[in-house]
């Protein structure tokens, strides 16, 4: 499970001008999905993917490894 940063997901999904939902839509996952993203919770790998890839962005760039660590997770 991986989390977003932030403020650099924000400003993707603002530059997409996508509402949540037109994005869960493009990816394939439940708005909820988006929703999780943009407030930094843990998701699955291949939803976060998923999300990315609907707002063109390279999820390498996104991902909190910090948040990870501190919430006990590895970095891969």
């Amino acid at each position: 499970m991986v989390a977003a940063k932030v403020d650099r997901i924000i400003v993707a999904m603002v530059a997409s001008c996508l509402s949540p939902q037109e994005i869960a839509d493009r990816a394939g996952v439940s708005v909820n999905v988006v929703y999780r993203v943009r407030r930094g919770y843990l998701v699955k790998l291949e939803r976060f993917g998923k999300v990315c890839r609907a707002l063109g962005i390279d999820p390498e760039q996104y991902i909190d490894y910090s948040g990870l660590e501190q919430r006990g997770g590895k970095k891969e």
